[in-house]
């Protein structure tokens, strides 16, 4: 009868602590929509990532399309990375079907752009955030 009862209490004990989840619990995100420009031009379609500037934490992102992106983003400082692409033209792809054209894209912003940009995240219900990257860092830039 009692090794009945200390197996129950051990049951028992055991489910209590699996179902309190050991104390993992899921950073507070913050909603953040807004747009990223190059140059003056919208970016098609691409990805933005917001990676902590003290380099604690994850990395969060989300895709641009038409300009336009929407993240779940923790609270903080972070630093933007912009990958993006264009339509610049067309290409025939087979030379077994020349009706058939694909489009040709090349990376928007460009790689050897060395423009960083910051922001701060904060701890409220959503926020909005116009990315523009100028061009400064660009060595092929005209001047």
């Amino acid at each position: 009868m009692r090794n009945r009862f200390l197996v129950a209490a051990l049951a028992i004990c055991v489910c209590a602590f699996c179902l309190s989840g050991c104390g993992s619990k899921k950073p507070k995100m913050v909603h953040v929509t807004g747009s990223v420009k190059v140059a003056g031009e919208l970016v098609e379609t691409g990805s933005i990532t917001f990676k902590p500037a003290d380099g604690q934490g994850m990395d969060t992102g989300a895709p641009i399309k038409d300009g336009a992106f929407e993240a779940d983003v923790p609270p903080g400082e972070k630093i933007l990375s912009v990958y993006g692409s264009k339509v610049v033209g067309e290409f025939v792809p087979d030379s077994l079907y020349p009706d058939r054209k694909a489009k040709k894209y090349e990376d928007f912003p460009p790689k050897v752009w060395t423009e960083e940009k910051r922001v701060t995240v904060e701890n409220k219900k959503n926020q909005v955030f116009d990315v523009e990257y100028t061009g400064e860092g660009d060595p092929n830039a005209k001047k």
